[in-house]
């Protein structure tokens, strides 16, 4: 998988990622820092790509990026809520 990223695909997986997590820590909120939301964001874009990938969904082009990162970056960010201490 990550083989296939190599290059550009990967600069702009890294780079939406990090917005991805900035824009999933607007839209879950919580206590999370930022820098917590961007590194779970750059995950999340890894899992959502990756995911979307096996899954065999086409990932060409600057939007299929961006909402394969921001709904990987969203759903960590919201299990990380559900399982954080009050």
């Amino acid at each position: 998988m990550l083989g296939l990223m190599s290059g550009p695909g990967l600069f702009a997986v890294v780079v939406t990622g990090l917005v991805a997590g900035a824009l999933a820590r607007a839209l879950i909120g919580g206590k999370r820092s930022m820098f917590g939301a961007l590194l779970i964001g750059l995950a999340g874009a890894l899992l959502g790509v990756a995911g979307a990938s096996l899954l065999g969904l086409p990932m060409k082009g600057l939007a299929a990026f961006s909402l394969a990162s921001l709904a990987g970056a969203t759903g960590l960010l919201a299990i990380g809520a559900l399982f954080a201490r009050r």
